[in-house]
């Protein structure tokens, strides 16, 4: 009894907010010490670290500027606060300057949220809920960690919910009534948001119209209201007005104008609010079908986000005051930010995006439990059950029911002497175009200086399109639908054209409903490359095969391809074609027969028509290369010249199967060339 006594006593102890800090702050010390990001943990791999970074760099440089009173305009790029506090801390540690106010931040969030999950929850489920949702994942707890404006714009978010806490503590009896310096440190931390993140602050203002509309409408009772409605009014407008004139100052003193660069810059990256379906899909449910991202949906990532978002639906409808509050907030978040055209689902993980959102991620951990919790007390009571189990259902139904559907057609394209890639568009609207002959690095594709002009009208990058991977192509995707007559396309020069296989095709896509799946995988509808008559495919390592397979080959080796599993298919757009004239395919291959398989059955399909089979023995030299010639019959290939051809080997075996070696992958033919004629 006395062990189990002691035990109970060491839980109950975790289970407080001081010794809930100290393990947190513990952690946070343990990431920052081991993160690859932290300066000087990985100098051979990146010397700068983080500051190597765009933000991170631009943070740092401010703070620099600010603590020798340089106030040049090209020192600054972000609002002034976080950098402000930053050159406080220079004097301790020029390498680490955000340490400590990110720490503080850090463990300021979490103590306002344990205290809002009080009001509702055991304190181990609280605890639950944060550990799972934030600390003990890394994506999320690191950056809490990196330096990023977000964390202290969570903070200051976090100090309005606490004041909502206050005003229904003091509804709910617990709390007697607000003082001054809560009422000025609320409407403070608020208005501060102005000058961290001015997107951010319109949250904030949500919030703060929240904390004002509670307190007024408070019982007029002296021990409730002892600050009449005109001083805390004032208080409030004291307090909120901080932020803004420390901004509007700033930018005057750098910029000589209110509104500073840093607004005009955000908003040259473009706002399209009639993008929200499309960003919302991509970037919530499934990257995969416009941004060739697979698995980068934040409910990919985060399965549990269904519920949250059944549950984010059960508050706004029936959640207390505070609740809703929060609600409300993280859904116009959602809205302000989806819409921005510099937000797209690759930089969520690649670039650490997911930092604007960290903070909803406990909060959405919250409503589903909350709503979980509905459901079950409803079940012990027999009563008041099936309501909350209508979101439960409906919305994680909903939104797996949801789908992408992407049409394309071919388009016409020309290469000038420049090297500026001519496209003749359809005589509609289009969301986007794939190019095949362009190839590139990551950084060459999406941070590459390309000039993009619509009938002479220039396109602005990010603001209007962006280029991404795209399996093997590149895409252009445009951040609203565009019509024109001709697109010209000059890429960075560190893309390497391939004229040869240049080939591109337009699409649209719309949404629709379907049977029931997580993250639907569209079928990669990829361009297939250009191809000229009596042009020899060589699908050696020293050939440019990787623009015409599709699926189903090996790697390329010295001679050629493998065919791998029962079926493989080559994908080309014959551009010379005389569709009313017979034509001819040859292709060079042998087949994977020995004496434990002395044969294989091939089967040659062009346009899913059959054209040809032959029989690959040991006896007919099948085991050596040969050309094989097929007729193609007139009006296989449509006018389009779109050509796709199967190779099916229903016999293919692995060399492990017949005690050749240990490759246990399923080989058909070994395929050398590939040459249409007419």
């Amino acid at each position: 009894m006395k062990t189990q006594a002691i035990w109970h006593s060491i839980l109950q102890r975790l289970l407080t907010l001081p010794y809930l800090l100290s393990v947190i702050t513990l952690m946070y010390f343990g990431v920052y010490l081991f993160l690859l990001y932290t300066p000087s943990n990985g100098p051979e791999l990146n010397p700068l670290s983080w500051w190597g970074w765009f933000d991170q760099g631009e943070y740092l440089k401010a703070a620099k500027a600010l603590d020798r009173l340089d106030f040049s305009a090209d020192q600054y790029f972000y609002p002034p606060l976080y950098s402000a506090l930053g050159a406080v801390f220079l004097v301790f540690s020029s390498n680490h300057p955000f340490f400590l106010i990110n720490l503080i931040c850090l463990l300021w969030f979490i103590y306002v949220f344990i205290r809002l999950c009080d009001g509702y929850l055991p304190r181990a489920v609280s605890l639950f809920l944060l550990f799972a949702s934030t600390i003990f994942d890394i994506n999320i707890f690191k950056n809490f960690v990196i330096p990023w404006t977000t964390t202290l714009s969570a903070a200051l978010l976090a100090s309005g919910i606490l004041g909502l806490i206050w005003v229904q503590e003091i509804k709910a009896g617990k709390r007697s009534h607000l003082l001054t310096w809560q009422v000025l440190f609320v409407a403070g931390s608020l208005g501060l948001m102005v000058p961290t993140r001015p997107v951010d602050a319109l949250i904030g203002m949500v919030i703060g119209c929240a904390f004002v509309g509670s307190y007024l409408l408070l019982p007029k009772l002296a021990a409730q209201r002892p600050i009449h409605a005109g001083k805390f009014l004032a208080l409030t407008s004291i307090g909120a007005v901080i932020g803004p004139a420390i901004f509007i100052g700033f930018n005057v003193l750098i910029y000589g104008s209110p509104q500073g660069s840093y607004l005009q810059v955000a908003g040259g990256n473009g706002f399209w609010i009639a993008d929200l379906p499309e960003k919302f899909y991509s970037i919530w449910l499934n990257a995969q079908p416009l941004y060739g991202e697979a698995g980068a949906g934040l409910i990919q990532h985060y399965p549990w986000l269904l519920l949250s978002l059944a549950g984010l639906v059960w508050i706004l409808l029936r959640g207390d005051f505070v609740l809703r509050t929060i609600a409300i907030a993280i859904t116009l978040f959602f809205v302000l930010y989806l819409p921005y055209g510099d937000l797209l689902p690759g930089g969520m993980w690649r670039y650490l995006n997911i930092h604007y959102f960290k903070w909803t991620i406990p909060f959405f951990a919250l409503f589903a439990c909350l709503l979980l919790a509905q459901i079950v007390r409803g079940a012990q009571a027999r009563s008041g059950w099936r309501l909350p189990s209508a979101p439960l259902i409906g919305m994680p139904l909903l939104l797996l029911c949801i789908q992408m559907r992407i049409m394309t057609a071919p388009l016409l394209v020309n290469l000038t002497q420049a090297h500026t890639v001519t496209l003749e568009l359809p005589e509609q609207a289009i969301d986007l175009v794939d190019v095949k002959g362009l190839t590139g690095n990551f950084a060459s594709i999406y941070f590459g200086a390309h000039v993009l002009s619509i009938d002479g009208k220039t396109l602005k990058i990010n603001r209007d399109y962006r280029l991404l991977e795209h399996g093997g192509d590149i895409r252009i995707l445009f951040i609203r639908p565009v019509q024109g007559h001709t697109l010209e396309l000059m890429p960075d020069a560190r893309l390497q054209l391939h004229d040869q296989q240049l080939n591109a095709q337009w699409a649209n896509y719309h949404f629709s409903l379907g049977l029931p799946a997580f993250a639907h995988q569209l079928p990669s509808a990829a361009v297939p490359a250009a191809y000229r008559l009596n042009q020899v495919i060589d699908f050696s390592n020293q050939g440019i095969s990787q623009f015409y397979i599709a699926k189903g080959f090996s790697i390329p080796e010295s001679l050629g391809r493998w065919t791998m599993g029962e079926s493989a298919l080559v994908d080309l757009r014959v551009m010379n074609l005389a569709p009313e004239k017979k034509a001819q395919l040859a292709l060079g291959y042998k087949a994977l027969v020995t004496s434990n398989k002395p044969c294989q059955q091939v089967i040659i399909k062009l346009n899913q028509q059959p054209i040809g089979s032959n029989r690959l023995c040991l006896e007919n030299q099948g085991d050596q290369v040969q050309v094989y010639r097929y007729d193609i019959p007139i009006g296989a290939i449509g006018k389009e010249g779109l050509v796709q051809i199967q190779i099916d080997t229903p016999d293919s075996v692995s060399p492990r199967q017949l005690n050749m070696n240990t490759d246990e992958r399923k080989l058909g033919v070994f395929l050398q060339t590939l040459v249409m004629t007419q």
